[in-house]
């Protein structure tokens, strides 16, 4: 069973980030496929606002999720607080399938740039196959074995980028699902 995972903070989850799930569930034959929200993520600097907004994250992913029966959302790290490490997150998940599951790991251009400044990257890549997808401003050539990449539009939506236009009070219609951008303004969420 081959099984994939998306981890970042998903501040809010938006169309790229599913974009780029669809095309690794397609392009790597995946069962199914984790979004992993972290509880802290260990390069973000606004460590305070993304662990109080962690269950709000988590719920927009459930949402925008919900319909696609490949994908699925994680609690994971969320359930483990603290500082969320791939290392840490991969090891539960190989502890579970006792090496009945192939897992592919997907990253973006950026981190595969600073992958060997993560926490144990040659455990990672024995626990998982690394997977980089291309996001703009990270200016990667091709990806050198181990890594695999997933071909696809380079998306240069982020999700600061949307939570700054919510706070501005201008619209993030169509970058995010249309349950994702009903939750963020039921809950008042970045503004």
């Amino acid at each position: 069973m081959k099984i994939g995972v998306m981890g970042g903070t998903f501040d809010p989850v938006h169309i790229a980030h599913l974009a780029i799930a669809e095309l690794a569930v397609e392009q790597l034959n995946l069962k199914k496929l984790w979004f992993v929200p972290a509880w802290i993520a260990p390069h973000k600097t606004d460590r305070k606002e993304a662990t109080e907004r962690a269950r709000h994250r988590y719920a927009m992913l459930k949402l925008a999720t919900r319909d696609n029966p490949k994908i699925d959302v994680s609690d994971i790290e969320l359930n483990r607080e603290g500082t969320s490490y791939t290392i840490d997150t991969l090891e539960q998940i190989n502890e579970k399938y006792a090496g009945k599951a192939k897992i592919f790991l997907l990253i973006g251009s950026d981190n595969y740039l600073t992958f060997n400044t993560w926490r144990g990257p040659e455990k990672i890549h024995k626990l998982a196959t690394v997977v980089v997808y291309n996001r703009p401003g990270s200016n990667i050539g091709e990806v050198k074995p181990p890594f695999l990449l997933i071909e696809g539009p380079k998306m240069g939506i982020t999700s600061t980028w949307i939570r700054d236009r919510i706070s501005e009070n201008k619209s993030a219609c169509y970058f995010l699902p249309k349950v994702v951008k009903k939750y963020i303004y039921k809950h008042k969420i970045y503004q």
